[in-house]
């Protein structure tokens, strides 16, 4: 009698058993999704701030460049100086330590490649454009020769580049670009960026990474440096020369060449024509150099930032930022 009367005291207690494991199960479920979110939470917070700090010691590396160049500057108003490949600025910045990271860099000349914008004409009835643009234009074709690409593109790129809406023979203006899905119109301007390029009729990737290494977009008419070239921008100068008397050229290039003068006597017997030589060529070189590149590389943690920066050293030696982004693969890969 009395084992029955304390049966329901015991599925009672059960009863609260269960619940009380329920609710400290519960309770220990809510505790860990809150702590594997609070402990997101801080993670993000903490990819969030070494994002921040890699981009300020990525602009750390331009101040690395800006004082680099500067130096440069000065140094070369002592000595009458050239821009070259075995000066301070153009050797890399050593992997550094940082706080929970690494910082890397260098400087490249932009003025080592082929400026785009030197196919812009400003003034097509201007005798001296004309000219300009002439010789320009035989530059590129034999750049473009070089690298086994279709010379018809330099009209549809200067038509991009001129003022007018007057296709030329192979080019492409307006009604070509209207046609496309979405449309737009040409830039009529000089190119901010050479992957302006790919918005160009018949300028495809395979055309564009090919072109890519040897080729610049700078806001001005620009020489090219030939104590920075590489050999197919080289050999792109003069029709007397070939890739292989190119290579040879940038090979033997122990030292800078101080002038320009310098340059073609000392080059001059890897021509075909000696004499027709320097007429091919004095107007189109220089030694010294005015445009760069900055790279910044910065890891921090799991964090990984990438800059590129475009500078302009002036004439008193200040150094402005002109563009700023992050750094893309030079070659493009999707369509």
């Amino acid at each position: 009698m009395k084992y029955t009367q304390q049966q329901p005291a015991n599925k009672q207690s059960g009863v609260a058993l269960i619940t009380a494991l329920l609710v400290v199960a519960l309770a220990t479920i809510i505790a860990v999704n809150i702590t594997e979110r609070q402990q997101y939470d801080i993670r993000r917070m903490q990819n969030l701030l070494n994002n921040q700090q890699a981009y300020y010691y990525a602009i750390g590396g331009e101040a690395w460049a800006k004082g680099l160049l500067y130096k440069d500057y000065k140094d070369d108003q002592r000595k009458n100086g050239t821009d070259n490949l075995y000066e301070d600025w153009a050797q890399p910045l050593p992997v550094t330590l940082i706080e929970n990271g690494a910082l890397s860099g260098s400087i490249n000349d932009l003025q080592g490649l082929f400026n785009i914008n030197n196919l812009y004409i400003k003034d097509p009835k201007n005798a001296a454009d004309k000219k300009q643009l002439t010789e320009q234009t035989r530059v590129f074709n034999r750049l473009l020769a070089i690298l086994e690409i279709d010379a018809r593109i330099t009209d549809a790129i200067i038509d991009w580049l001129d003022n007018d809406a007057q296709s030329s023979t192979n080019g492409a203006e307006d009604d070509v670009y209207l046609q496309k899905t979405p449309a737009y119109r040409a830039a009529n301007q000089m190119m901010n960026n050479v992957s302006e390029l790919l918005l160009i009729e018949g300028v495809n990737i395979k055309i564009y990474n090919k072109l890519r290494p040897f080729i610049t977009a700078l806001p001005e008419i620009t020489t090219i440096n030939v104590n920075t070239a590489p050999a197919e921008v080289i050999a792109a100068l003069s029709g007397q020369l070939t890739l292989e008397k190119a290579t040879n050229i940038t090979e033997d290039r122990g030292s800078a060449f101080n002038t320009t003068k310098d340059f073609i006597d000392d080059t001059k017997n890897y021509a075909r024509d000696k004499n027709k030589y320097e007429g091919d060529i004095a107007t189109l070189i220089g030694v010294t150099s005015g445009y760069f590149q900055v790279n910044s590389e910065v890891k921090i943690d799991t964090i990984y930032k990438q800059l590129v920066s475009t500078v302009k050293r002036n004439t008193d030696g200040s150094v402005n930022i002109l563009t700023r982004a992050p750094k893309d693969d030079q070659a493009i890969t999707r369509q």
